[in-house]
């Protein structure tokens, strides 16, 4: 098997199996308890959690521990959008645990707004810019693009939003971005971030909120999953995706006549692929008869009619559907892209619809 849809979910390694398990067996306790064991449980939570601060270069915040980005960028969502007039802005290219509750918001007749994407799918400063007025509380975007892997320019877009109105609270979805990219959110001006285990071979159901240090924290009570928090920190120590970038470059530069990548292309780990006339879904289900697993975009939108950061960089219904998503992860190797590719040259001219432009092109 070769999975080739990381940005989906990963695999859970070893050394992550192996300080959940030991946690589960010898330190279960609740770290709410006032007795050794639970003392015990308390400190290593602390430890884990420095060592995601730490990664996050934000040891002068404050992490609250949560079930994964989803319920992270929902909880600053709702925390600090209270009322109809505090303004909101989203953009085209983030993931629907952020586009959806903001279109609720919207539909309930909320204060809110979508900033556009360029053609390369990078934020279009000038019309946040525009956007951003005296009543805005809330900037909320997506570090990394989850269906086309563009980076985005964070320092870059504070400077846009604290130009217009420097009391904006400004919010980064960095599940994409976490660990894969030295991001330092204390440097760069953010006053929150969500992160999450599974994008880097961590347990799934765990996440975590930063708040920058001063502001307050939204509350959640309960029990910690202490287990899961263990492995996000082991998950953090292990990583390691230094085969990243040459397996970036050979995709890239071996890719069959007529397909092309999309986007900014600036992020090794995730690439979007344009297919000359056949359905990526038609070509997924191709490549899977012969065990090879990749993504069509992010894998929260798999159901969707389009695909919105793809509408918003002015592809067609019908291109939208013609994309295969690309994503890494520690496993990958040579052999893995060599195979892909090897096979995706073989499956294309079998799909009815197929054809190869005259020209190939990047967009």
């Amino acid at each position: 098997m070769i999975y080739l849809d990381n940005a989906a979910t990963t695999r859970v390694t070893k050394p992550v199996l192996d300080a959940m398990l030991a946690n589960e067996v010898a330190t279960y306790f609740n770290t709410n308890t006032a007795y050794a064991g639970g003392i015990q449980a308390a400190q290593i939570v602390t430890q884990a959690r420095q060592v995601l601060l730490q990664k996050l270069h934000g040891t002068h915040g404050q992490l609250l521990f949560t079930s994964g980005a989803t319920e992270s960028n929902a909880l600053i969502l709702h925390h600090l959008i209270r009322r109809p007039q505090q303004g909101l802005i989203t953009t085209a290219g983030d993931h629907n645990s952020i586009y959806l509750p903001a279109k609720a918001l919207g539909d309930r007749g909320f204060n809110t707004a979508v900033a556009p994407l360029l053609p390369d799918g990078r934020i279009d400063l000038n019309a946040l810019s525009d956007l951003i007025t005296d009543q805005t509380t809330l900037f909320m975007f997506s570090l990394v693009n989850s269906d086309i892997g563009t980076y985005q320019d964070a320092a870059a877009l504070v400077a846009t939003v604290r130009a217009k109105n420097p009391r904006v609270h400004i919010h980064a979805d960095a599940a994409q971005a976490f660990a894969k990219f030295d991001f330092n959110v204390e440097q760069l001006g953010l006053d929150s971030v969500t992160i999450c285990a599974h994008k880097i071979h961590g347990p799934k159901g765990i996440g975590a909120l930063w708040v920058r240090h001063g502001l307050p924290l939204p509350t959640r009570e309960g029990t910690l999953n202490n287990a899961g928090i263990v492995g996000f920190a082991a998950a953090v120590t292990n990583f390691n995706c230094p085969q990243v970038s040459d397996l970036h470059a050979y995709l890239v530069n071996h890719l069959p006549t007529g397909c092309h990548v999309n986007g900014l292309n600036n992020n090794p780990y995730l690439t979007n692929l344009s297919l000359p006339g056949v359905f990526g879904e038609t070509v997924l289900n191709a490549l899977s008869a012969h065990d090879i697993y990749v993504g069509t975009g992010s894998a929260c939108s798999t159901h969707a009619q389009g695909n919105r950061t793809l509408a918003a960089m002015k592809f067609t219904p019908q291109q939208q559907k013609q994309v295969l998503r690309i994503s890494f992860g520690q496993d990958n190797t040579l052999d893995d892209v060599q195979t892909f590719l090897m096979v995706l040259q073989t499956v294309l001219p079998t799909i009815s619809g197929y054809h190869v432009p005259q020209q190939k092109g990047n967009r």
